[in-house]
């Protein structure tokens, strides 16, 4: 009988600990890397030129620093392009494509449930662009020089996280961000209203 009890109890603790082995080994994994995917429209002024609604498309590799149980610092780097049409001075109709590096700095908060394998998201911090290369397209050809600078704007994040498997999950929602300075332009290049829909890959160790 004595044993039977014994064996009983035994049961009953390891139950009682298995769960809470499982969530510490839960709670202790961490962010390796994030992959990012974006995409989205923007107005994209440049001085004493235009002002046209562009389409801008981008990847970056992340990574997140945790600094609590909900909290982390997320930044990296990324490669941006807008592509606009505009009519210059004559006229003339000329299509541009504009790429960036990017990094952003953010302040993110992930809101779970129970189990910790969902969460909404949300995120408020910095963005760092570096214009490096300009296209422009029209016909006939015209010679435009380029006009390189650095952007710093703001940007806030709302998204939806979900683990897909045990060392992997995926995040997506919204990103709006807008330039409040720029520098090292002929002509200021300022990016407003930027709405950019995103998918993050997040993988875990």
């Amino acid at each position: 009988m004595k044993k039977t009890v014994l064996q009983i109890a035994l049961s009953v603790l390891l139950l009682g600990l298995f769960p809470v082995v499982t969530s510490a080994q839960e709670k202790s994994k961490s962010s390796l890397f994030n992959v990012s995917f974006r995409t989205g429209i923007a107005s994209y002024e440049i001085e004493n030129n235009s002002k046209s609604v562009s389409v801008n498309y981008g990847a970056y590799f992340l990574k997140e620093f945790e600094i609590g149980s909900k909290s982390v610092i997320n930044t990296g780097l990324g490669v941006n392009n807008f592509l606009f049409d505009f009519q210059n001075a004559n006229g003339q109709s000329i299509n541009a494509q504009n790429t960036f590096i990017e990094l952003p700095v953010g302040y993110k908060r992930y809101s779970y449930n129970q189990d910790r394998d969902k969460a909404f998201v949300t995120e408020i911090g910095i963005i760092n662009r570096l214009k490096v290369n300009e296209e422009y397209t029209s016909f006939p050809d015209v010679n435009i020089e380029k006009d390189l600078g650095y952007n710093l704007g703001a940007i806030v994040g709302l998204g939806y996280h979900t683990s897909i498997y045990d060392y992997g999950s995926l995040e997506m929602g919204l990103i709006l961000a807008t330039d409040f300075l720029n520098s090292g332009y002929d002509n200021s290049n300022i990016i407003d209203n930027q709405v950019s829909l995103y998918f993050t890959f997040k993988f875990l160790r």
